[in-house]
């Protein structure tokens, strides 16, 4: 009786949450487990619990992975809004178990919180969890990356076979003491490596002895070729390798096959290694999964080019409060040709808690941006002041900057009057929905 009246309560709160026009993927999760707190140790789950995690890329990682799995037969529930919170967790499973009590699907697929990912796998065991990396990210709310190491390694069952990116040294220790099945991934050096960076302010130690670990070449921040000169830690051999990387095409090989990115950021070519390496190990044949990757209809749902007045604006997805992620769009903005104007802002560090840390904007670097072909950078949010000091400090010409108080009014005429070139917008998610509302008032969104 418990069992139905969790799963209704899920289902009903669920649906009531949409038609009152929110998203409808944590409430009834929270209710139920309040009803019923034992319910998912009492589902019976599919042969497939496969988990996703860490600081970065795994909700791209999960999209790609379920698109592969369906296009094989597989049905499969994954959180596609990417709440991954402990009660948006148990909101996927309920909504998607009958009311006996069964799961309905073949496979559970889960991006998972990885600050909070020890609160839902204390109900079952993972098959398999992907461990995308571990990098400074919300301060506040993880603390430091050791701390979040530590929560992951804490949280993993010997019989959970764990597919690991072997670039991080952080990924690469939790894994050290794993008495399960252990699958790495990783990429290759390419032209866009580098020997030294400015950017590791993470897992810079070696986690065995301490030893400062050296590099022979870099990704970005601590991701990259890494060894200790005390003791063996080090990178070795992926079992799946990208090779071959060709961002500006958008191709790169994966143990010798050639392979499409969704995007053409270098984050695209370890989530795509990543999907491949799971849904290999699941079974999926290597042309079934290269059918999947190589089909040029598949954009990842972070994507989002519009054609505004005859020039391209692209939003770039990037997380507040994680230097690394939002490097990587620093870099495809100035890697990309012509003409450029920035958007930059934010209103809110985080939408989970309301310290309004700032510090991270320090970690980012910049400096880039002092590059002449960046025409205008546009200040925009309720924090644009402290992002005007952040300019100031990194050498970018007053005269290139411009404060945008009034977004309603004020934006779309400063863009067309007083900016040259094509568009990037990196804002925080409010502020990315306040611009789309803007273009669709403008008719570029239909």
């Amino acid at each position: 009786m418990r069992m139905f009246l969790a799963v209704f309560l899920c289902k009903f709160l669920s649906g009531l949450s949409k038609l009152l026009g929110h998203d409808g993927s944590v409430i009834g999760g929270y209710i139920s487990l309040k009803v019923y707190p034992k319910v998912l140790s009492k589902i019976k789950l599919p042969k497939l619990i496969i988990g996703i995690t860490g600081s970065s890329g795994k909700g791209s990682t999960t999209e790609l992975v379920s698109k592969i799995l369906e296009n094989n037969n597989l049905t499969v529930a994954y959180n596609k809004n990417g709440s991954n919170v402990y009660s948006a967790i148990a909101s996927l499973i309920i909504k998607n178990t009958s009311y006996s009590g069964k799961f309905k699907k073949d496979v559970l697929l889960m991006e998972l919180d990885e600050r909070y990912i020890k609160d839902v796998v204390k109900n079952f065991t993972l098959t398999h969890l992907v461990i995308t990396n571990i990098t400074r990210d919300q301060p506040p709310r993880n603390a430091h990356p050791e701390y979040i190491q530590e929560v992951i390694k804490s949280s993993i069952k010997d019989n959970t076979h764990l597919i690991i990116n072997e670039d991080d040294p952080l990924v690469k220790a939790i894994s050290l003491h794993h008495k399960g099945k252990i699958t790495t991934y990783g990429i290759d050096k390419s032209d866009y490596s580098v020997k030294t960076t400015l950017n590791n302010l993470d897992g810079a130690y070696c986690p065995v002895c301490e030893t400062k670990l050296k590099y022979k070449f870099y990704h970005y921040g601590h991701i990259g070729s890494y060894y200790c000169t005390k003791c063996n830690f080090k990178r070795t051999n992926p079992d799946y390798l990208a090779h071959n990387i060709d961002i500006v095409n958008s191709v790169i090989y994966i143990n010798k096959h050639k392979v499409s990115l969704p995007s053409n950021f270098l984050y695209s070519a370890y989530f795509t290694t990543a999907s491949y390496a799971l849904c290999n190990i699941l079974g999926v044949k290597n042309s079934d999964i290269l059918k999947v990757l190589n089909d040029e209809t598949f954009k990842p749902k972070r994507l989002n080019i519009y054609d505004f007045h005859s020039r391209k604006w692209q939003m770039l997805a990037s997380k507040n409060e994680n230097n690394l992620s939002y490097k990587q769009s620093l870099d495809f903005i100035i890697n990309e040709k012509g003409k450029k104007t920035v958007i930059l802002g934010f209103d809110n560090s985080s939408r989970r808690y309301s310290e309004n840390d700032i510090s991270w904007i320090w970690d980012i670097d910049f400096e880039e941006l002092n590059n002449k072909q960046i025409d205008k950078i546009i200040l925009v949010g309720r924090f644009k002041y402290d992002m005007l000091t952040r300019m100031e400090y990194a050498n970018i010409e007053r005269n290139k900057i411009i404060l945008i108080d009034n977004l309603e009014e004020d934006l779309i005429p400063t863009l067309i009057n007083k900016t040259k070139g094509s568009i990037y917008s990196c804002v925080c998610f409010d502020k990315e929905i306040e611009l789309k509302s803007l273009l669709k008032k403008e008719g570029v969104i239909k």
